[in-house]
């Protein structure tokens, strides 16, 4: 399994179902709590985070808080819509979900 630091390059090659909001969601709460969510797993090793996916080969290290910080804005920017964060997306998805 390859570990890779390039943020869109990671990001692009998961499949299309790890980017639906649930999962991105995950993903998020993956990386700040430093455990697994959904098909996220992220461990700690020296000061650096390493992300893994069920939907991927390879691996994703944020080698600083700088970049652990800068991914989790990227997310926020292409993933949390009009509500400019995936917490605040997820949560209306999820409440709209409900009203079906």
């Amino acid at each position: 399994m390859a570990t890779i630091t390039d943020f869109e390059e990671w990001l692009d090659n998961l499949d299309d179902d790890s980017k639906d909001i649930e999962e991105i969601n995950n993903l998020y709460d993956s990386i700040t709590g430093k455990t697994q969510m959904g098909v996220f797993t992220c461990d700690e090793n020296n000061g650096k985070l390493f992300i893994k996916s069920d939907c991927s080969e390879q691996t994703l290290m944020l080698a600083s808080e700088k970049a652990i910080k800068t991914f989790l804005d990227k997310l926020d920017i292409e993933y949390g819509g009009d509500f400019g964060t995936v917490a605040l997306y997820y949560d209306f998805v999820r409440n709209m979900r409900k009203d079906d």
